[in-house]
C-alpha cells in the first residue's frame, strides 16, 4: 500500500491529487498490478507527512488499510452551492429551514412532500442546519408557508432592488395553469388547460417576474377563472403592496380586455401587449390587400414592404388612436410555417374521412344521422377547421357517405394573417423595434412556467386542502427563483453563457462529501473536484467550500 500523486497541467497551473494505490497479484496477467483504493483529493503536507508514516509503520496511530471504511456519502457541492445562493436572497431569515430544503429538493430531485425527508438526510444539508426531518414536520411547515406568502413575495420585491440584480422598468405578467390527479378542493375547477389536460380539474397561477426572469409575485385562483379577471388585482397589488409607480407591463393576448387597459393607465403604467385576431380586424389602417397577396413564392420580396427588425421580425407602424399605437410585426419563416401546417393539417382532415368513408361503407348495422354528424362536427372542431372543410352527410343504404371539400375562400380568409402579429402600446417615446424588443423579452416569463412545468416539476398537484396547494405553488416558486440565479451569476461568465440551471446541477452532482473511518480515526473528504466543478464553484459560491479544513468542522 502507497501513496500516489498525480499532477495535472492546466492554463499553466499545476493541480496535485493525492490517491492510496494497493499493490496485487494478477493470477490471469501472472504480473504484479496497482489498485485505486480510495481517492484522497488535496493533501497537505502535514496530511501527506502522516498518510507516509502510517503506511511505513512509523506513525503513532498505525492501522491497516483493510480496516479503513467509507462510512456513508452525502450529496454535496450543489446542495452546498445552493444553501449559500438561498442565504444571499436572505431567505433564512423570513422562513424555517424546511422551507429551504423543499425549494432545494425542487431543484435537485423533486419528489413528494412525504418523501423529501428522505432524501434529506442523503444530503449534506443536516450538517449545515441543525434540522431534523420527517413528514409530520414536512406537512405542518407547508401549512404555515401559505400564511408566509405575501411576506416571502415582499421581501424578494426589496431584496431585488438590494442586491441592484434587476429593477422594475419592464414586468412581465402573465398565467398558467396545472393540473391534479384528484381533488374535491373547490380551487380545483374545469377550465381552459395550458396542459391539454381538459379531462383534469386545474388551478391557475398567475405570475409577474422582472426583465431577467426573477419573480417577485404570483397568486393562486380556481381553475375556472379567465386570463383577463386576474389582471386588474394584480395591478392594485404592484401600487399598494410593492409601491411601483412607474413601470411598463408586458402581457399576453390573453391578458387584453379594454377594461384591463383602462385600469392599467389610470394607475399610470405603461404597457405593452399583443392582440387576438379578432380584435387585429378592427384595425382601421391594417394593409388587407397587401397581406393577401403575400404567398409562398414571393413572400422575400414581399416583406421588403416592411421596415428589418431582425431575421423574423419585420414591421410597419400603422395609424393609431388616440396615445394608443399599433405595429403591424411579420415574421417571413413563422408564414412559410404556417402554410406548411395547414396545407399539412387539411391533408391529415381529408385522410381521416377517407378512412370514417371505408369504416362507414363496411359498416353492417344502422347508423344514426345525428350522432354521426355531432362526432364530425366535434372532430372539426377539435381541429379548428370548420371554416376550411366543408361537408355534408349523404345516405347510402343503411349508413351514410361523407361529401367534404376545401373551402377556398375559408383557406384565404384564415391565412390572411400567416406570420402576422400586431403589438399595441401607450409608450410613446420609444421606436417600434424598441416595443418589438420589448414583447420579444416575455419569452422569460415563457421560460418561467416552462421551468416550473418540466424541471421543478410543479405538476400534477397531489394536495387536496387549499392552504397546502398553495404552499406547494410557493415552494415550486422558490426553487424557481434558486434556478434563476444560478442562470443569471453563471451567464455573467465567459465560456458559460449558454448552461442552464439542470445543466450546472449536472455538472456539480458528483461532488460528494464522504464520512471515511480508520480505526478510531474518523474524517470527512471531499471527492476530488474536477476542472469545471472548481470554476462553477467560484463563480455560485467561494472555493471555501471545497476547503479539506471547512468540512471537518460541519
Amino acid at each position: 500500500m502507497f501513496l500516489r500523486e498525480t499532477v495535472l497541467k492546466k492554463a499553466g497551473v499545476e493541480y496535485r491529487y493525492w490517491r492510496l494505490v494497493k499493490t496485487y497479484w494478477d493470477k490471469k496477467l501472472r504480473k504484479v498490478r496497482h489498485k485505486t483504493v480510495a481517492q484522497l483529493g488535496k493533501l497537505r503536507p502535514q496530511e501527506i507527512s502522516m498518510f507516509k508514516k502510517t503506511l511505513s509503520n512509523k506513525a503513532g496511530k498505525c492501522f491497516s488499510w483493510e480496516d479503513l471504511t467509507a462510512r456513508k456519502s452525502f450529496e454535496y457541492l450543489a446542495v452546498a452551492i445552493l444553501d449559500r445562493i438561498w442565504k444571499y436572497w436572505g431567505l433564512d431569515k423570513v422562513v424555517d429551514n424546511v422551507v429551504e430544503v423543499l425549494a432545494i429538493n425542487r431543484c435537485l430531485s423533486p419528489n413528494s412532500d412525504y418523501k423529501v425527508s428522505d432524501w434529506y438526510k442523503e444530503t449534506i444539508l443536516p450538517k449545515l442546519l441543525g434540522e431534523t426531518l420527517n413528514p409530520t414536520r414536512v406537512y405542518r411547515t407547508l401549512d404555515e408557508i401559505h400564511e408566509q406568502t405575501w411576506d416571502i413575495q415582499e421581501h424578494l420585491h426589496r431584496k431585488i432592488q438590494e442586491l441592484k440584480i434587476d429593477d422594475y422598468e419592464l414586468i412581465f405578467y402573465d398565467i398558467t395553469s396545472s393540473y391534479f390527479e384528484q381533488s374535491d378542493c373547490e380551487l380545483a375547477k374545469y377550465g381552459l388547460s395550458r396542459d391539454h389536460r381538459r379531462d383534469k380539474k386545474q388551478i391557475i397561477l398567475a405570475m409577474a417576474v422582472t426583465k431577467k426572469g426573477f419573480p417577485f409575485y404570483w397568486k393562486v385562483f380556481s381553475g375556472n377563472m379567465a386570463d383577463t379577471k386576474t389582471v386588474k388585482e394584480f395591478v392594485t397589488e404592484l401600487t399598494e403592496r410593492f409601491g411601483i409607480k412607474k413601470a411598463c407591463l408586458v402581457m399576453d393576448k390573453g391578458m387584453v380586455s379594454n377594461s384591463n387597459l383602462e385600469k392599467i393607465e389610470v394607475e399610470k403604467f405603461d404597457y405593452v401587449v399583443t392582440l387576438r385576431r379578432s380584435s387585429i380586424a378592427l384595425i382601421s389602417d391594417m394593409p388587407w390587400k397587401y397581406l393577401r397577396s403575400i404567398d409562398e413564392s414571393n413572400v422575400d420580396r414581399k416583406k421588403e414592404y416592411f421596415q428589418y427588425h431582425s431575421r423574423r421580425a419585420y414591421y410597419k407602424e400603422l395609424k393609431g388612436q388616440g396615445n394608443v399605437r399599433y405595429v403591424l410585426c411579420f415574421n417571413p419563416e413563422k408564414f412559410l410555417q404556417e402554410r406548411k401546417d395547414r396545407q399539412e393539417k387539411i391533408e391529415s382532415i381529408n385522410k381521416y374521412l377517407d378512412n370514417k368513408n371505408k369504416e362507414l361503407s363496411a359498416a353492417k348495422n344502422k347508423r344514426n344521422l345525428e350522432v354521426l354528424r355531432e362526432e364530425l362536427k366535434r372532430y372539426l372542431e377539435k381541429r379548428a377547421a370548420k371554416k376550411i372543410i366543408k361537408l355534408r352527410l349523404m345516405k347510402n343504404g343503411n349508413t351514410y357517405q361523407i361529401k367534404y371539400r376545401t373551402d377556398e375562400e375559408g383557406v384565404k380568409e384564415a391565412s390572411k394573417l400567416d406570420g402576422v402579429w400586431v403589438i399595441m402600446s401607450n409608450v410613446a417615446k420609444v421606436s417600434p423595434g424598441e416595443l418589438i424588443d420589448a414583447y420579444r423579452s416575455r419569452m422569460e416569463i415563457e421560460r418561467t412556467f416552462h421551468s416550473l412545468k418540466s424541471f421543478v416539476e410543479i405538476r400534477p398537484l397531489y394536495h387536496h386542502e387549499e392552504e397546502r396547494i398553495k404552499a406547494h405553488v410557493t415552494v415550486c416558486v422558490l426553487g424557481y427563483l434558486l434556478n434563476t440565479t444560478v442562470m443569471y451569476l453563471v451567464r455573467k461568465k465567459k465560456d458559460f453563457e449558454e448552461l442552464t440551471a439542470q445543466t450546472v446541477y449536472n455538472y456539480l452532482r458528483s461532488c460528494k462529501l464522504v464520512e471515511l473511518e480508520a480505526g478510531s480515526e474518523k474524517r470527512f473528504k471531499i471527492t476530488t473536484p474536477t476542472e469545471e466543478q472548481v470554476k462553477l464553484t467560484r463563480v455560485l459560491a467561494d472555493e471555501n467550500l471545497l476547503s479539506e479544513n471547512k468540512v471537518q468542522y460541519l
